[in-house]
């Protein structure tokens, strides 16, 4: 692991296939697209080992804002490492869930028509 000098206040989590297909957690900077590490996995222990054994607690209080997917296991442990962090989840899955209900009431709907129908 390496560690930037400063960590940026707005960061962003994502998760990435590796070697093996093993799911990878990356951390980089929101604004500058800077990466700020790359861990072997995405499991809560993990990422909150490396981020309290390299980051004091003042530091860590600096970040205002981490940008995640709707991955429920990142916002169980986001408020204890940055309390003072606004969690933002990022467009393109709130995008795509909006997209995926809408095709589900969709074909509920056209299942409940008459075959024979032309609605």
């Amino acid at each position: 692991h390496y560690r930037v000098a400063k960590l940026p206040k707005h960061l962003c989590f994502d998760e990435f296939r590796s070697i093996k297909s093993v799911m990878s957690f990356i951390c980089c900077d929101a604004e500058t697209h800077q990466i700020v590490t790359k861990l072997q996995d995405r499991l809560s222990p993990t990422i909150v080992d490396y981020f309290e054994s390299r980051y004091s607690k003042a530091e860590r209080e600096c970040v205002q804002s981490v940008v995640i997917d709707l991955n429920a296991q990142y916002q169980s442990f986001i408020y204890r490492l940055f309390p003072n962090a606004n969690i933002i989840i990022d467009r393109f899955h709130l995008v795509q869930l909006a997209g995926r209900a809408l095709d589900n009431c969709r074909i509920s709907i056209l299942k409940q028509l008459d075959k024979q129908s032309q609605e």
